[in-house]
């Protein structure tokens, strides 16, 4: 009950008591609030748990549904629906949705709402928007226009949209008993077309909306709006003077619980001074331990200073010596490392002159004999030329003969 007076305070310092009393351009001092998404979304289910728990509450509630909540209405709903003797135009099927809104409104919505009822409708304006625009495609304000004139101007104070993939939506009517309507029998792409005309709707006046992704469980989407008409709706006459009963009984549990606790406050603090005598004594002997003890412990400490700078110099002495010799280590080691290069590269030198040594002389041996042997093969061939020079020649006579 406590959580209900907070909520009276809170919808009150927020202009809530002002709108019921029609002090902000309201017609009337009822609350009118519509279910509006696609076939298949949950709207039946969550207007039932909402008036439930209105009705809880204390509000009158209506609920209602369009098209088909009066006489003519059925009557409509049959023939815009049903009836397939009738083949309806657009405008002619906008039309007959506008005809059943103005008897609804006139009928059960306003004489509702004038008495300060909250009522509940299963579909309205944004439902002929976005069914006649979205998913016939008449023009927009056309529909609207039409529905205002209906309607006479009066919107819904909150509608809330249960938004649903149509896809989810058409399985969800699968499995229920009962043929489709001709709204609903309609192929896929015009229920994305009315879904984004729905949601468009909600982003053009988002203070007017709660749109709420109905492929959650019932009872989270039940609770979700219970929250928003919580913000929306005043406490009635039954919450604000349950509230108030209990506020001034709490007052009064206040008021005794202080007169207790100044008497008991009076007892702790005779109480309280002894103790505090006790424990300044108490302290005072704890805090002359505490110093003489601090100062044994600074002793103590000031000793293993001493001590601790001690060894630390001598290890800071060695950890030099020991850097040292290990940085002359390295030096020595990187000098032989040095000789042994510079040694592989003298013998390397030398390797190559021996060898280029080696192939210069090689060449030489071989012009050499290249060159004895020409001066030989010469030799025989001036010879050979000698010997065929020095050949006496046969006589003729003996030629004759």
């Amino acid at each position: 009950m406590v959580g209900k007076l907070r909520a009276l305070r809170s919808w009150r310092a927020a202009g809530g008591s002002a709108q019921a009393e029609g002090e902000s351009g309201r017609p009337y001092p009822g609350w009118f609030i519509a279910m509006e998404g696609g076939d298949g979304a949950g709207k039946s289910t969550q207007l039932a748990a909402v008036a439930d728990w209105l009705r809880g509450r204390g509000y009158e509630v209506v609920t209602t549904r369009e098209p088909g909540a009066t006489p003519l209405g059925s009557v409509l709903r049959n023939l815009v629906l049903h009836a397939e003797e009738h083949k309806l135009g657009a405008r002619a099927e906008a039309l007959l949705f506008a005809a059943d809104r103005a008897d609804h409104m006139e009928t059960v919505v306003r004489p509702a709402l004038e008495r300060g009822a909250v009522v509940l409708t299963d579909r309205h304006v944004d439902s002929s928007v976005a069914y006649q625009s979205g998913g016939r495609g008449l023009p927009a304000d056309e529909v609207a226009a039409l529905s205002a004139f209906a309607t006479e101007g009066v919107l819904p104070d909150l509608v809330v949209l249960l938004d649903l993939d149509p896809a989810v939506a058409r399985a969800r009517r699968e499995e229920r008993t009962g043929q489709a309507d001709k709204l609903e029998a309609e192929a896929g792409p015009f229920h994305e077309r009315v879904r984004a005309a729905f949601l468009a709707r909600a982003k053009a006046d988002p203070a007017r909306y709660l749109v709420l992704n109905a492929d959650q469980a019932p009872r989270i989407l039940t609770g979700a709006i219970q929250d928003r008409l919580d913000q929306l709706l005043p406490p009635t006459p039954e919450e604000v003077a349950k509230a108030e009963r209990r506020a001034a009984d709490i007052a009064s549990a206040i008021a005794k619980e202080q007169e207790y606790r100044a008497a008991q406050a009076e007892a702790e603090r005779i109480k309280r001074e002894a103790e505090e005598r006790a424990s300044r004594e108490q302290q005072e002997r704890d805090l002359a331990e505490r110093q003489a003890a601090e100062h044994e412990r600074r002793r103590k400490a000031a000793e293993w200073a001493v001590a601790a700078e001690a060894e630390a110099k001598a290890r800071r002495e060695r950890e030099a010596a020991e850097s040292a010799r290990l940085a002359d280590d390295e030096w020595r080691a990187a000098e032989r490392e040095e000789g042994e290069k510079r040694r592989q590269l003298e013998r390397a030198a030398l390797r190559r002159r021996e060898h280029e040594l080696a192939m210069r002389q090689a060449e030489a041996r071989a012009k050499e004999r290249a060159r004895l042997a020409a001066a030989a093969a010469k030799a025989a061939a001036e010879q050979a030329e000698r010997l065929k020079g020095s050949a006496p020649e046969p006589e003729e006579s003996e030629e004759k003969s």
